[in-house]
């Protein structure tokens, strides 16, 4: 929330803030995004709140290397629990 103000958490306006502070600020962005929404019309509505990459705007779904192929996911939970590898 604090890049949409352009603000970094050492500064003093930031570091002011109260939780309720972020609440009150989150709850308004998300009624301004709703409003945006509500202007468009249903297939622009559809379309805008579809997961896209922000450059070239892909679907999230048609991403390449979503999946790491050299993953091992039995490796991974031997480690999690602290077995050996």
């Amino acid at each position: 929330m604090l890049r949409a103000f352009g603000a970094l958490p050492t500064e003093a306006r930031a570091r002011a803030m109260r939780d309720r502070d972020f609440v009150w600020c989150l709850a308004h962005m998300a009624l301004d995004r709703e409003e945006e929404l509500s202007r468009l019309c249903p297939s622009c509505r559809a379309q805008a709140e579809e997961a896209r990459c922000p450059v070239c705007g892909r679907p999230a779904e048609s991403w390449e290397g979503a999946v790491n192929p050299a993953f091992d996911r039995a490796r991974y939970e031997r480690m999690r629990e602290g077995r050996p590898v």
